[in-house]
């Protein structure tokens, strides 16, 4: 791994904050790619191109479009980025030669380039929608400039703390240590870690909720209501992390004035829970909360074919969907996958722009219609 030391810089930078600095690093970054089109692959087509690279496919469609991408990517006009879900399902691939050969490729097309982890991702759009109906859209930052970031933080930000250092040598060594994260490749997070075959998904893990799903399949007789069932279902999930977003923003608006001995209450994670289901319910939203959307409305497209089980990929299918749809433009995927997303009463090719494919050929001609 390069070594990044820029220590002594951030001494002197002591009126920045570790999450100021961040933050200005996710907004250069995201700023960077704007005008590139966001090719998201999910694992099974890291895995075509991979065997394209070994010389296991020869077959010209796969092959025409990777070599499409590759130099869509050289020429600044394409980036593929990755997720926490791609990065798990790739490092999970037992054999050492051909895991490498996968990282050099993400290497090249994601040019170290990822989309912040689910929940991260999630409390972010989170916080994002209360502030702004707080404040108003001028207060707030484009969301699209606050969900990149690189591949040292695919699993989500960690950063060192020392209780034992003064405050401003404390901040420093943070900022320090998010640069030589910053400067981190994919091959580097192979050499450190090796493959992971420990990652694998346990097919049994998806036993209760198909006992779940088929105990609770009579709720509901419409699309619409069931993605409130759901929807109300996840919110009660998120009600703390939601009390801790208003309690975030209350210190942000009182500061020094604000009470010292106050915490997140549970109250109002409740509250804001009930004014997000509520604007879902009267379709009062637009594209805010675009990852919870998508989350939401392919769970419940899997409970509304009745007689379908879930699959021990499932989760991981939603959250590609959910990754993709808000944030790139194009997503290509496996058919099945490909197919529910299309499917008419989930109005999410109406929701979101991008564009899925699981066939190449089809995904090579838009590509190439869109100028890519």
């Amino acid at each position: 791994m390069k070594i990044v030391n820029t220590l002594q810089h951030h001494l002197a930078q002591g009126d920045v904050t570790p999450a100021q600095y961040v933050r200005s690093c996710q907004i250069a970054l995201a700023q960077s790619i704007s005008g590139c089109h966001k090719i998201y692959l999910d694992t099974r087509y890291w895995i075509l191109f991979r065997d394209v690279i070994l010389g296991r496919r020869t077959d010209k469609p796969i092959v025409d479009l990777l070599d499409h991408i590759r130099s869509g990517v050289r020429s600044n006009l394409a980036i593929c980025p990755i997720s926490k879900d791609s990065f798990v399902e790739i490092f999970v691939q037992n054999d050492p030669a051909t895991l490498a050969t996968t990282i050099k490729l993400v290497d090249e097309l994601s040019r170290g380039i990822c989309l912040t982890e689910y929940f991260t991702r999630l409390n972010t759009e989170l916080y994002h929608f209360m502030f702004q109906k707080a404040k108003g859209v001028d207060a707030v930052h484009d969301l699209e400039q606050l969900v990149w970031t690189k591949c040292g933080y695919v699993l989500g930000y960690v950063a060192p703390k020392s209780d034992q250092r003064p405050f401003e040598y404390s901040n420093a060594i943070e900022k320090a240590f998010f640069d030589q994260m910053w400067a981190a490749t994919f091959s580097d997070i192979l050499d450190y870690l090796g493959n992971r075959p420990d990652w694998k998904i346990d097919p049994t893990s998806v036993d209760q909720m198909n006992v779940g799903k088929f105990a609770n399949d009579d709720g509901f007789n419409s699309f619409k209501q069931l993605f409130m069932i759901e929807l109300a279902g996840t919110l009660d999930v998120l009600q703390e992390s939601l009390a801790e977003i208003m309690d975030s923003m209350y210190l942000r608006a009182f500061g020094d004035n604000a009470d010292p001995d106050g915490c997140p209450d549970s109250a109002t994670g409740k509250m804001a829970a009930n004014v997000i289901y509520h604007a879902f319910r009267s379709n009062k939203l637009k594209d805010e909360l675009p990852t919870l959307r998508t989350y939401v409305t392919l769970h419940a497209a899997l409970r509304w074919d009745r007689k379908r089980k879930y699959k021990p990929n499932d989760l991981a299918d939603i959250r590609h969907a959910a990754m993709a749809l808000p944030y790139c433009d194009t997503f290509l995927t496996e058919g099945p996958l490909c197919s529910l997303l299309q499917e008419k009463h989930l109005e999410l090719t109406d929701s979101f722009p991008c564009r899925s494919f699981s066939d190449p050929d089809l995904a090579l001609k838009y590509l190439r219609e869109s100028g890519v």
